[in-house]
């Protein structure tokens, strides 16, 4: 509704009448407002604003039903913003394609590949898309599930290389590891374990988890770089691909604090024109050239052994506790921390739909170990979509559709070098420090906890690593206190049973004589 200067009330809309209108020029005390309007001689008491706004067609029918579906709206973002967060976080994640199936398929002594890179591809990209369309539907999260970088070096590595396992028996193992997963999410064991943590651990969690996305960031972009004598040092400041990631970061950060939409993309996009402009060397590209046809060639589906359990059923039992445990802290973890920043928990600390996102995880990998990858795990890159608006379910709906493209978006993401992405691992890490404030580190019976899972995180390399180490420093903390009061109580009631009811205790007696001592 618009006023001009004879008081007229009227129905504006730019270029566009409603019926039989009179084109003029209304002149207002701020400028002029050119457009075609009605004039009503009625006061507009039953006037229908929605008339002048209502969306009509197909489109706005998707929309509507979107926006239905995932709560778009009801969490304060929008369609457009979810989408572009889905895009944000399949950019982050994108390097998955690539790197699992060359982990995977990395050949043996005698020149043969256990799992061959076409099948590791197409089993990444489509465990991938069913997880994270899952729990985008399922739990409506903005979560971005893809094979768990860690897992994939175990899988090829350490059962399949040290142990000695058939590819079709380690897959086996990650497909037991699915299932008993899934029955710990369901039956809310899950659940029960993550609510028994206090805030400041889970708040400390998230921190972790930012600082070693920053100390994952700082080494694509080549500012820190393994050292033989101090483990980690600080990088060759002439390269090229360096500065270019510190422009990149300072760009994405200017564009942060002037809250542009779009921020993360621009900064990935400046990033890899520019390298690709000034010709720098992109080590996502392979240097040897195409894989050869026995290397793009592959089942796509493989036959599980699940005969190794019985002949060697230690083997087998410890590789699936091991990835089993691994996942678990993994993906309470970060869900825990994700869910923190995207402020989607609700008053008692808890994630709503945390149940369908271990089932999620639970189902990628088991449709990735019938296919040939590594458990599935919900990806600490997913701050990157959250932090670019992502909130709703249609996030991670549009990061799986991405995902199924992936195999044909091969050479293409080769394109986009790691110092690309690096900037907004860095940025989304330093914004994750925000829950620092909530742990009292005057209180040291949760500073330690606290302070070990910040810590270890990154010196480990390890999400789990580090969980692990402040759960159990906070159980066996507080079991050692908690067995100091018992023996003090004894102690006590042990004082007055020889000393009598009337008498202080020894240790009372002790205090009291320090006391008036100072």
């Amino acid at each position: 509704r618009a006023f001009c200067k004879k008081g007229c009330r009227s129905a504006f809309r730019p270029g566009r009448s409603l019926s039989a209108p009179r084109s003029r020029t209304m002149a207002l005390d701020d400028g002029e407002l050119r457009g075609e309007y009605v004039e009503y001689a009625d006061p507009l008491v039953g006037f229908d604003k929605s008339a002048v706004y209502r969306r009509d067609g197909p489109l706005a029918a998707i929309c509507d039903y979107l926006d239905n579906l995932f709560s778009v709206r009801a969490r304060g973002s929008s369609i457009s913003q979810e989408i572009q967060a889905g895009l944000v976080t399949w950019v982050t994640m994108s390097y998955i394609v690539v790197v699992n199936p060359m982990i995977l398929s990395a050949p043996d002594d005698d020149g043969s590949s256990p799992i061959s890179f076409h099948a590791a591809c197409r089993a990444t990209c489509f465990s991938a898309a069913v997880a994270s369309g899952f729990v985008g539907i399922a739990a409506n999260l903005p979560f971005g599930l893809a094979a768990g970088m860690g897992l994939n070096s175990y899988l090829r590595y350490g059962m399949i290389g040290k142990m000695g396992m058939a590819p079709e028996a380690a897959l086996a193992c990650v497909f037991v590891q699915a299932i008993i997963f899934a029955l710990l999410a369901a039956s809310g064991i899950a659940d029960r374990t993550q609510a028994m943590l206090p805030t400041a651990l889970k708040s400390s969690i998230t921190v972790a988890i930012g600082v070693f996305q920053a100390f994952v960031g700082f080494q694509l972009m080549g500012l820190i770089v393994k050292s033989d004598t101090t483990m980690v040092s600080l990088g060759d400041l002439t390269q090229p691909t360096l500065w270019l990631a510190l422009t990149s970061t300072v760009l994405v950060a200017a564009l942060f604090v002037r809250k542009v939409k779009g921020a993360t993309i621009l900064g990935i996009v400046f990033t890899a024109l520019a390298s690709n402009a000034l010709g720098l060397q992109n080590a996502r590209q392979p240097l040897g050239g195409p894989p050869d046809a026995a290397t793009l060639s592959g089942p796509g589906m493989y036959n599980l052994d699940f005969s190794s359990a019985m002949d060697d059923p230690q083997a087998f039992g410890t590789a699936v506790l091991c990835m089993l445990f691994i996942v678990v802290f993994d993906t309470a973890g970060v869900q825990h921390g994700i869910g923190q920043q995207a402020g989607l928990l609700d008053e008692n600390g808890a994630l709503p739909g945390a149940k369908f996102a271990y089932l999620g995880s639970a189902l990628g990998t088991a449709v990735g170990a019938v296919m040939g990858t590594s458990p599935v795990i919900i990806h600490n890159e997913s701050c990157a979509g959250v932090q670019e608006g992502g909130r709703t379910g249609l996030c991670a709906v549009t990061t799986a559709v991405l995902f199924l493209c992936s195999p044909m978006l091969v050479p293409l993401i080769e394109l986009i070098p790691p110092q690309a992405t690096a900037p907004c691992l860095v940025l989304v890490g330093a914004l994750m420090m925000t829950p620092i404030r909530d742990i009292d580190f005057m209180d040291l019976r949760l500073a330690l906890p606290a302070f070990l899972t910040i810590v270890i995180t990154p010196l480990a390399y390890s999400i789990s690593a580090g969980i692990f180490a402040g759960i159990a420093s906070y159980f066996v903390l507080g079991a050692v206190l908690r067995l100091a009061e018992v023996m003090e109580k004894a102690g006590e009631s042990f004082g007055s049973a020889i000393f009598g009811e009337s008498r202080r205790s020894p240790r009372r007696e002790h205090t009291a004589m320090l006391m008036e001592c100072c």
